[in-house]
């Protein structure tokens, strides 16, 4: 999900977030990005489309690994830098869903696991069954 203009700089500030850190650093408007948020999305094209952050409980500590529902906590794997690398982390963002339940989910081969915090779901606001980016 594109963020520019989709989300106020004021929702940003002192705002838990879900970020993945270990993509190739990228140059956007000419500063170094480092990570980049997830965001789940309506869908639509243009301005008709409704971003909205994923939503981590404030208890969570900054900095912690999230995990997936039912599955072994594991390292993540070092910085996907080589097109073959960036191309696993397209695989894995085409499987990344808000559930029916406004949680953000993995799904893989039928198997629907919830993207789990120390305190509980990473959730969404109000979207429902749509896609994470």
């Amino acid at each position: 999900a594109g963020l520019a203009g989709k989300i106020p700089f004021d929702e940003l500030v002192n705002r838990k977030v879900v970020c993945i850190t270990n993509l190739k650093p990228a140059r956007m408007r000419g500063i170094e990005s480092t990570a980049m948020l997830l965001a789940a999305s309506d869908g639509q094209e243009g301005d008709d489309e409704v971003v909205q952050l994923l939503d981590v409980p404030d208890s969570v500590p900054n900095g912690e690994l999230l995990s997936f529902e039912n599955m072994e906590p594991c390292e993540p794997d070092a910085m996907l830098k080589s097109k073959g690398a960036l191309k696993v982390w397209d695989r894995v963002k085409a499987k990344l869903r808000v559930n029916d339940e406004g949680e953000a989910t993995y799904q893989n081969d039928g198997t629907v696991r919830k993207i789990m915090t120390s305190a509980g779901p990473v959730m969404v606001t109000s979207l429902k069954d749509c896609i994470i980016g």
